[in-house]
């Protein structure tokens, strides 16, 4: 498992928040996503990176509307 650090640019309310964590967790080879309503623009990602990439989940998150920087991973 790997996990990565992103910083979601949208501004995006706390309900918002929760349905996106939870519609990223049923992503193939993502195992886990948390996010904090009292960080709104943070998000971690463990992922499998021997099935799926940093820019795959990028674009995941682009297909939902969002826009997000990966910070570390």
């Amino acid at each position: 498992m790997h996990t990565i650090y992103l910083h979601i640019d949208d501004d995006l309310d706390a309900t918002s928040l929760a349905s996106l964590g939870e519609d990223m967790r049923h992503v193939g080879h993502i195992s886990n996503v948390e996010v904090n309503a009292g960080a709104p623009h943070d998000m971690l990602v463990e992922f499998e990176e021997q099935h799926i990439s940093p820019m795959a989940i990028l674009k995941e998150l682009g297909r939902r509307g969002v826009h997000a920087d990966i910070m570390s991973g």
